[in-house]
């Protein structure tokens, strides 16, 4: 048994219970100004962790669970997702009132599942970590008991979610049967030895059934627009970018790294669901008048450029992929950061609160603006990079057809983000009001959207990175 591999796993059971005795002992006056600064220590203490095990390469519990480049890589992005959602849910903080503590402790116990997600080499130990961060985001999703659209949001997701992990372990349970084992290395094993019988290829389609419900994926997406308009929208963006973030390393590792030589079988089903996918989540997105239907709308669309690079079955599509998720993170997180700040000053989510947003702060409608352009794909932004990564992988295979629904859908996307940059440009706005940015707030924008200019300008150093931990 190595410890020093889950040792940033460890340590965050160790905070988990350092939050707890915080939210017991302190007073109700402090209460929430301790947590939100115990929550945010937490995420630099992991941080440090994370560092000290930038060396450490091993595996544990037989070996279920690894510490690789690729692990150690994408637990950095879920630490950066978890820091600026705590950040949200410290601005949101207002809507939770007593219950806040609780709130803090299931984002540190979704980020434990996302941790476990990262490095499982399992198909057990990939439930166990999904189920851990599936669970904590259904009690968040409805956490405002007040609101009958949380309620709702939160009965939607956890019955999609139950028949998605129904799908997964009955897979699984295929693929034990077949392969004698649960390991991925007893699952490449069999795929390479032996032509993949009709038990096999039934189990691996059930265990990606499971799998691309984390990541909103036709046909698994119908909770996507009820979740995203009616939980809190910190739960939100954790749903957006840390869950779907762990939906696809998932489908990664297990893909890459153990259904490699049954890409036949698979490559095809994705490339369909891919066009499906975007399609669906472009087009629908066009007539909504909330700005989170919106988004989570967008959200599909996404799913489908990360299933057309995942369909390649090639190192350079792992590697697109891998780049459209480091830009979707900073695209996404952006623009959430803004939804934030902007509902709890309006106290709506409608875009007819965006009208005239550029009159009552210039700093909001400009992050928006530009995550929105980074979104849709334009130059020189993070999301153009990631689009053009994952359609020049699936050029390579000469996959053309995917590759102009692709760029259609780019178009699309670009129509409904403009409408609304043209509501915060162009419309008068309700009300004058200044809307007020905290010192933290406009730090972290700043830092977000330098990460976009960044990721698209300079992409050397960031496909270097990506590319040295996507290895199979």
């Amino acid at each position: 048994m190595n410890w020093h591999t889950v040792a940033l796993e460890l340590g965050l059971c160790g905070w988990i219970a350092v939050l707890l005795i915080g939210d017991l002992m302190a007073s109700p006056a402090r209460r929430t100004v301790l947590l939100g600064r115990l929550a945010t220590l937490g995420v630099l203490v992991l941080a440090g962790v994370l560092w000290w095990q930038r060396g450490v390469v091993g595996a544990a519990f037989d070996p279920m669970f690894v510490l690789d480049r690729f692990a150690y890589t994408f637990k950095w992005l879920f630490l950066v997702t978890a820091l600026v959602v705590v950040l949200m849910i410290r601005l949101f903080a207002g809507s939770l009132s007593s219950r806040l503590g609780e709130f803090y402790l299931l984002i540190f116990s979704a980020l434990l599942g996302a941790f476990v997600l990262a490095s499982a080499t399992d198909l057990l130990l990939l439930f166990v970590g999904l189920e851990l961060m599936t669970f904590s985001l259904y009690v968040m999703s409805a956490y405002v008991k007040t609101d009958p659209r949380s309620i709702e949001a939160g009965m939607k997701y956890l019955i999609m979610g139950s028949i998605s992990s129904g799908f997964l372990i009955y897979g699984v349970s295929l693929l034990y049967g077949a392969a004698g084992g649960t390991s991925f290395e007893a699952l490449r094993q069999l795929m390479a030895g032996a032509p993949v019988n009709g038990t096999t290829a039934a189990g691996l389609l059930l265990v990606m059934a499971g799998l691309g419900f984390k990541i909103a994926a036709v046909p698994f997406h119908l909770w996507v627009p009820d979740v995203y308009e009616g939980a809190p929208t910190p739960v939100v963006a954790f749903l957006s970018v840390g869950s779907k973030m762990a939906g696809a390393v998932a489908l990664l590792r297990l893909l890459y790294a153990a259904c490699l030589p049954a890409h036949a079988l698979w490559g095809g089903i994705l490339a369909v669901l891919s066009a499906a996918t975007m399609l669906y989540g472009n087009l629908a997105a066009i007539p909504q008048t909330n700005i989170k239907r919106l988004l989570g709308y967008s959200s599909i669309g996404h799913a489908g450029y990360l299933l057309m690079g995942l369909s390649t079955a090639t190192p350079f599509g792992a590697q697109a992929v891998g780049m459209y998720l480091l830009a979707y993170l900073v695209s996404n997180l952006t623009a959430f950061l803004v939804v934030v700040i902007v509902s709890q000053a309006i106290g709506t989510d409608n875009l007819d609160g965006y009208n005239g947003l550029s009159r009552r702060s210039p700093l909001l409608a400009a992050s928006l603006f530009i995550a929105l352009l980074s979104l849709a794909g334009v130059p020189p932004l993070a999301g153009f990079v990631g689009k053009l990564f994952v359609l020049l992988a699936t050029v390579e295979i000469e996959r053309l057809w995917l590759v102009a629904i692709g760029a259609i859908n780019v178009a699309i996307s670009l129509y409904y983000y403009l409408m609304v940059v043209r509501r915060m440009y162009l419309l008068t706005p309700s009300a004058s009001q200044p809307i007020a940015v905290s010192g933290l707030s406009r730090t972290v924008l700043l830092l977000l959207l330098l990460g976009i200019v960044a990721i698209g300008t300079f992409q050397e150093p960031f496909l270097r990175l990506i590319s040295s931990a996507v290895v199979f």
